[in-house]
């Protein structure tokens, strides 16, 4: 059945279904590959099922991030006259009512397959849809597929993001000829993670990770050896020291971890052990022992940067 809302629906411009295949897996994807050729005015279309053996899920199969979209449409019509904005809805839970999740820009359509660029937080279970344009009035273009397992929903008009919306009639053998292309977002801060956040471990940024940047002085006192730490960026940072005694044994000394804030000093206690006590004490004071200290900061990206001191203990043994 062709819908009509008041004005003749403009068809001549639009010829026979052609179905397209997935090109990728239904986990990133979903939507319909079909090819729009038909149309009608006044109109927002949300693809409610797929017919059977469609290789993609007609509903958002996971939560995330809409990067891409894709719009196919007979090769027979004329570039730039139509245009199409992919839409978003969510069940509210009573009948035939959706939430307008979100929308794409418009995107002029020229015949074939056309791509479009968009952020869209999604839900698992949300459903796709699409209004458009006509030499700038509203038509929204679908297949005609005559298989009664395909079905979309009809809402009047055009529903904004953030409102609630009826559908005003379900419909059978046609579609809705869009795949979106989902993208995981592991930190929730609406980009996608694979193209729009280049830091998908942090929610504050969507550049590049920065490396944590150390800087440490130390204070050496009868008994410990105090690390003073500042960090370029937010990081849990360790402090760690080791001397080698002789005869293979080795004093390790653990000074802690903390979580830095950006631009404050913090300190770290590094407590001899027993063992680096009494071989300072054998050692005449004109002979040094080494301790190595490590302080290792890990940035939100899991790099580690590590800077490594190398102190000399004076001997507290007597005089030779």
């Amino acid at each position: 059945m062709r819908l009509k809302f008041g004005v003749a629906t403009i068809a001549t411009t639009f010829l026979v279904l052609v179905m397209g295949t997935a090109s990728a897996t239904a986990a990133t994807q979903a939507g319909n590959s079909c090819v729009g050729n038909d149309g009608t005015s006044g109109a927002t279309l949300m693809n409610l099922s797929n017919a059977p053996g469609n290789p993609l899920p007609a509903t958002i199969p996971s939560s995330g991030v809409i990067s891409k979209w894709t719009f196919n449409v007979t090769s027979e019509i004329e570039s730039g006259i139509y245009s199409q904005a992919l839409k978003i809805f969510r069940a509210t839970g009573a009948p035939q009512q959706y939430q307008v999740i979100g929308e794409s820009a418009q995107g002029s359509l020229s015949g074939g397959l056309n791509t479009f660029l968009t952020r869209i937080p999604v839900r698992a279970g949300d459903l796709i849809g699409n209004n458009g344009l006509f030499a700038g009035k509203p038509f929204v273009i679908y297949c005609e597929t005559g298989d009664p397992g395909d079905r979309f929903g009809v809402f009047d008009g055009n529903p904004t993001p953030g409102s609630i919306a009826t559908t005003v009639v379900e419909e059978e053998g046609l579609q809705v000829p869009i795949t979106v292309f989902v993208e995981p977002d592991s930190d929730n801060d609406g980009y996608g993670d694979e193209t729009q956040d280049a830091c998908p471990q942090s929610a504050a940024l969507q550049t590049p990770c920065p490396p944590v940047t150390l800087s440490s002085s130390t204070q050496v006192k009868k008994g410990s050896v105090t690390v003073i730490v500042t960090s370029s960026t937010a990081a849990p940072v360790t402090v760690k020291g080791v001397a080698k005694l002789g005869k293979g044994k080795k004093a390790k000394l653990n000074g802690g971890t903390q979580n830095l804030v950006p631009g404050t000093l913090s300190k770290f206690r590094l407590f001899f052990t027993k063992g680096l006590k009494n071989k300072l004490k054998e050692l005449p004071p004109s002979k040094k022992l080494t301790l190595k200290v490590t302080v290792s900061g890990t940035s939100v990206a899991g790099a580690v940067t590590t800077k490594t001191l190398k102190l000399k203990l004076k001997g507290q043994g007597p005089k030779s």
